[in-house]
């Protein structure tokens, strides 16, 4: 009986020494996830936000940004203006938006690209070794990374209501990055003018056809005509065969005035009478040359359809004269619609209306180092903090 408490307190003994070294262990595991907890907090964090600070605020190198606005304009009349267009001669804004998009397009383009670089050596000036190597362009990059690091250097903004295009374009010098703003500026000013000298022959190509064609037709018409009177010796077959009209009238109205006076004299005179005779002669010659007038006129016949050739003649006149006058119509309406079209395309004509042309920096813009410092802490912090939950998290779900 004496043994029993004796057994108890080794009993506890070897508990408590159990339960103290259970704590140390758990102090120790707790301790080594701290030191990894700090060690991924220096890595993870404090070690990134410490190269970010050092290359923002000693390796970037610093850029210039110049800046531009216009917008484009164009001068129409007419029922196409409303309300402040229609006083101050400006074109509605939605009638210059395809400019606008495609203005916009053209800043972010290979060719505007291409034609700066061979301006202003742009591929030479971005692949400089004084740039950091971050930032810098490599010399050998072929266009399309050129056009993707073009994009990073050009920013637009547009605003669809007034039609304002803004841009800024940035560089490793002032008076570099003035320059870049100016030559954008100018071959986006003969782009507009390229699509204004565009639509406006597209105006007129249909117009100027359309007097090409007619003037085809009137000098086929008039060559018709030429052929027709040397191949029937016949200036005017309507005016000729009028003209032998009114000479066939004059010969009848003599004819019927002798007769006339055979009818008179024949009541007083013998027929065999010196006067009647020469009166009867007189009315006989008159009657031949009336018989060759009208042969003449009326030409032999045909067919069995009676038509003769004057008829034909003066019908095949008749029709390529109608012809011609048709074709000069055509021509001169023709004329009408390519003035009007012209006027209508000077009318429509675009323009690029500067309101801020580009200026010389004096202080650099880029990089935003403190900003820039900020959202990477924020970042490497936040990222760190979501791993370490998700990690814990999946730790004591195992556990």
């Amino acid at each position: 009986m004496s043994d029993a408490p004796k057994v108890e307190a080794a009993q506890k003994v070897v508990s408590l020494t159990k339960t103290e070294a259970q704590k140390s262990s758990t102090v120790r595991l707790q301790r080594k996830r701290r030191n990894k907890l700090w060690l991924s907090f220096v890595l993870l964090v404090l070690i990134p936000i410490t190269l970010a600070t050092f290359y923002y605020t000693a390796i970037a190198t610093d850029r210039y940004a110049a800046r531009a606005g216009f917008s484009i304009r164009g001068i129409e009349t007419g029922a196409s203006l409303d309300g402040l267009g229609a006083l101050t001669g400006l074109a509605s804004a939605g009638s210059t938006t395809a400019d606008t998009y495609i203005v916009l397009d053209y800043l972010e383009s290979r060719r505007l690209l291409e034609d700066v670089d061979a301006r202003l050596s742009l591929r030479e000036v971005f692949s400089d070794p004084s740039i950091d190597f971050l930032t810098r362009l490599d010399p050998d990059a072929p266009i399309e990374d050129f056009v993707k690091y073009w994009n990073r250097r050009i920013r637009t903004q547009s605003d669809p209501t007034s039609g304002i295009i803004e841009f800024e374009v940035q560089s490793v010098t002032p008076e570099h990055a003035q320059q870049i703003g100016q030559v954008v500026l100018e071959l986006t000013q003969s782009l507009v003018n390229e699509l204004s000298a565009s639509a406006r022959q597209d105006a007129l190509s249909f117009a100027r056809e359309e007097v090409d064609l007619q003037e085809i037709r009137l000098r086929d018409s008039l060559d018709s005509i030429r052929d027709f009177r040397n191949s029937e010796q016949s200036v005017d077959p309507t005016a000729s065969a009028a003209l032998e009209i009114q000479l066939l009238s004059g010969l009848e109205s003599r004819l019927i005035d002798i007769n006339a006076r055979l009818a008179a004299q024949r009541e007083s005179l013998d027929e065999n009478a010196p006067s009647l005779v020469a009166l009867r002669r007189q009315a006989e010659a008159l009657s031949e040359q009336i018989d060759t007038r009208r042969l003449e006129i009326g030409g032999a016949l045909l067919d069995e359809t009676g038509t003769s050739a004057v008829t034909e003649q003066l019908a095949a006149f008749e029709t390529l004269d109608v012809e011609r006058r048709l074709a000069e119509q055509s021509y001169a309406s023709a004329l009408n619609s390519l003035e009007q079209a012209r006027r209508d395309a000077d009318r429509q004509q675009r323009y690029l209306a500067v309101h801020v042309r580009p200026q010389t920096p004096e202080k650099s813009e880029y990089p935003r180092r403190v900003r820039n410092i900020l959202l990477a802490s924020f970042m490497f912090f936040a990222i760190w903090g979501i791993g370490t939950l998700l990690t814990y998290s999946v730790r004591d779900h195992l556990t």
